[in-house]
Parts: C-alpha cells; structure tokens; sequence
C-alpha cells in the first residue's frame, strides 16, 4: 500500500460526516480535530493583530520569516468550506508558508457561515490586504492566497480589488479552489466518492454559506469567479489542482480562462493526489509539492524575476 492510499483510507475512516450534521455541531466536529503544530520554530516571531474594519474588527496572525526573501506579503485565506477553519486550523501550514519562501504570511480570521453568509468573507480578505499594504508590511505587494474556500475567496478578492481601484494585489495563489456552486464539472461525478472531500459535502458547504438550495443559486459573480465575465488585468496566478479532488475540473478551466484572458498562470495539477492534501505535515507528496509551490511562488513573484 502507497503513502497516498494509505492517507486517504486514514482520511476517509477518521474523518467525521460533516453533511450528516447540523452546520454548527460539523464546525465543532471539524475544529476539535485541529492541533498545535510541531513547527513553531519555523518562523522568527508571530504577531496578533486586530485591524479595525468597515465591518468591525479583524483578527490577524502575522508570521515573520527566519530568512527574509524579498516577496510580497501573502494574505491567507484558511480552507474549511467557508463553514470551518481558523488562524489556528491553518498555523503549522502558514510557518511553512512564510519558512519556505522567505516571505511575511498574514493568516486572515474571516467571517464564516452560517452566522455570515458568503461572500462576507470576502470583504475581510479585501480588507486585511489593504490594511497590509498601508501598514508599510507589504512594500513589494500584496499575493492573495488560500486553500479551498479560502482559495474562492482569494480569487474574488483579487476581483473586488481590481474594481475598487489601486489594488495592490501583484499575484494570486489558488489551491484547489472551490469555484462552482452549482457543481456541474465532471469531476464532482467521477471523483465525489472515496476520496476524502465528497460532492456530498462540498453541496453542503455552498448551501450553509449560501443559505439557499444549490439548484437555486444565481450566476451571481460576487458568489464566485466561476461567474465572471471578465477576468482581464487580474494579477498573475498559481493554481493547483488535485486529480482526485472533485474540484479538480473547475481549477483547470479556471486556469485556462485566466490564460485566455490574458492572466499570466501557472497550473499544477497532482493527477494522483486528492483534495487538501498540499497542507498535511508529514506526507511526502505534499512536501515533495510545497517544494515546488515555494519555487513558483519565488520564480513569479521575486522582484528581480518578475521585472
């Protein structure tokens, strides 16, 4: 039995039915599973903001790199389906984040559903970017990053920036982002069983952040960049996708509208990987592609590489 196998018959085992309960019990039930990480010796120091916002007050985590590498700030939106997820679900990987590319990482506490309804996150992400590039964090730029939701988030950030005028967003890193929430991609056919993350409970993930039946929800592009119909002069963009992951098809066609609108982007796609698996400590695929993600991340965003 391979490492993958292995970890996905873990995953599949231990993971609790998160659609089988009722959306707060599957917060409980999915944050009860979060640990303190055994690399908090990765970064130099972390800092806990709180930045005042139009809509209240935003809790931050700023983690400060050991090796500084001259790259913009990346602002950290966490996975979790928009239901789930925190600073704290999200710190071991955000130490390797600012560790393995020598750049200042803000981890973002976003408004979560069903108390928020989507896209209330997105203004959090909008606004910790900002507060980063005033705060003088960020003098090389802004790279809007997540996992997931965190990665649709992300993305419409980089949007909503973009229409509000001196974004400092220079790039947009998108892991396995959840994109489509009417989930019509082959991938949620061939690949919404047996594979940790299900098509059952990404549906109840949209549903709870949207608070409305999937076959009602409107081509509405402040719901998602799936639905918009212009995705010029948006920064240059990371994608990763996971070949078992029913996400999978809607992260490549994302890419290759980015690509056809002009975006320059880099996809990866891992056919043999499923979704999540960029953020497990310990597994050897997921190092082997954090390694890779790192030199990207460098190659596209390194001032001297960019110019």
């Amino acid at each position: 039995m391979d490492e993958t196998t292995r970890m996905l018959d873990l995953l599949n085992s231990g993971f609790p039915d998160l659609a089988a309960l009722p959306p707060l019990a599957a917060r409980a039930a999915a944050d009860a599973r979060v640990r303190i990480p055994g690399n908090l010796d990765d970064v130099a120091r972390t800092d806990d903001i709180v930045a005042p916002t139009a809509d209240g007050d935003l809790a931050l985590r700023v983690y400060r790199p050991l090796s500084p590498h001259p790259l913009p700030t990346t602002v950290y939106a966490h996975g979790g389906g928009l239901l789930h997820g925190s600073i704290a679900s999200h710190d071991g990987f955000c130490r390797r984040w600012a560790r393995g590319t020598g750049s200042v990482v803000v981890s973002v506490e976003y408004r979560l559903a069903p108390e928020h309804l989507h896209p209330s996150g997105v203004a959090d992400i909008v606004a910790a970017a900002r507060w980063a590039a005033a705060s003088g964090l960020a003098p090389e730029g802004v790279l809007l990053a997540g996992d997931s939701a965190g990665a649709t988030l992300a993305a419409l950030a980089a949007l909503a920036l973009r229409a509000g005028g001196g974004s400092p967003a220079v790039g947009q890193i998108l892991l396995y982002p959840m994109l489509d929430p009417r989930m019509a991609s082959a991938s949620y056919r061939t690949r919404g069983r047996g594979y940790f993350v299900t098509a059952r409970q990404l549906r109840f993930y949209w549903e709870t952040a949207l608070g409305t039946d999937a076959e009602e929800i409107p081509a509405d592009p402040a719901l998602s960049p799936w639905f918009a119909a212009d995705l010029a002069d948006l920064p240059p963009a990371v994608i990763v996708t996971a070949g078992l992951d029913p996400l999978c098809d809607e992260g490549r066609e994302y890419g290759r509208r980015l690509m056809a609108a002009g975006v320059p982007t880099v996809h990866r796609r891992y056919p043999d990987q499923f979704h999540g698996f960029v953020t497990i400590p310990d597994y050897g695929p997921a190092e082997a592609a954090r390694d890779v993600l790192w030199s990207d991340i460098r190659s596209a965003f390194t001032k001297e590489h960019s110019a």
